[in-house]
């Protein structure tokens, strides 16, 4: 089996998930046209999966849509996957057939893969047909999620906006999201911002992390001077240092 560690957007993308679970529902519904349960609430779920035989194996993240009563409607298991393993044949079916035993409620897999030929060569292993169980994952790439350029978007879907910056962050447009994602930031709140601002340092490329972080300095001393911001650039300051020396 490969074994591939885990990147920066790996771990960022698993981490935006986590933080907004109704993320999933819009990959469904907006990439895939599939209809998500009306339901009340998201929330995530313990993502790894016993056996019978003496091994655990570990999803990136589970998340489920619970009604009201936090009764769960349906379910999702999401994986980040950056190189080719074959493996995954077998786990993600482990994966989603747990769920839905454990719940009883259809599970949907989605799959993020940065490499389109990746994607490619995990969809065709997928294709219907042999004597195996069939399995039908959701496989995006970045080409999926829209370059989240506009104000009024990043402030009505902030995750959407995280996430259109960490899949764009090599693409040369990708400068054009900072205003957007700034206003994302703004949305959310002190708390909540502090944590999708690790999650944008942690996913964007280095060139791309240091564009932004210089234009939310020059914003926070023009246009946006307020408590938010002042606080964020802090923390955020103090958190870059900390990233830095780690990696």
């Amino acid at each position: 089996m490969v074994s591939v560690m885990p990147s920066a957007e790996h771990e960022s993308s698993v981490a935006l998930a986590k933080l907004t679970p109704d993320l999933c529902a819009w990959l469904l519904a907006s990439v895939f046209d599939v209809k998500v349960p009306d339901y009340d609430h998201a929330r995530t779920h313990e993502a790894e999966v016993q056996v019978l035989v003496p091994r655990t194996y570990h999803a990136d993240s589970m998340m489920l849509f619970c009604d009201s009563d936090d009764k769960p409607l349906t379910a999702v298991v999401l994986e980040v996957q950056r190189g080719w393993d074959p493996g995954k044949r077998r786990t993600w079916k482990l994966y989603v057939a747990q769920l839905e035993t454990e719940l009883d409620v259809d599970t949907a897999l989605l799959v993020y893969c940065p490499d389109p030929d990746i994607a490619f060569r995990y969809q065709a292993m997928f294709e219907p047909g042999g004597l195996s169980l069939s399995l039908r994952p959701f496989i995006f790439t970045p080409e999926d999620i829209p370059l989240v350029v506009s104000v009024d978007q990043a402030r009505s879907n902030p995750a959407l906006a995280v996430l259109s910056a960490i899949c764009h962050g090599n693409d040369a447009q990708v400068d054009a999201t900072f205003p957007a994602l700034a206003e994302a930031m703004r949305i959310l709140g002190p708390k909540r911002a502090l944590l999708y601002y690790d999650v944008v340092l942690a996913g964007l490329p280095t060139a791309t992390r240091v564009r932004w972080e210089a234009f939310m300095s020059t914003t926070i001393g023009s246009e946006y001077r307020s408590e938010l911001f002042r606080e964020l650039a802090a923390q955020a300051e103090a958190r870059g240092t900390a990233l830095g020396e780690a990696r």
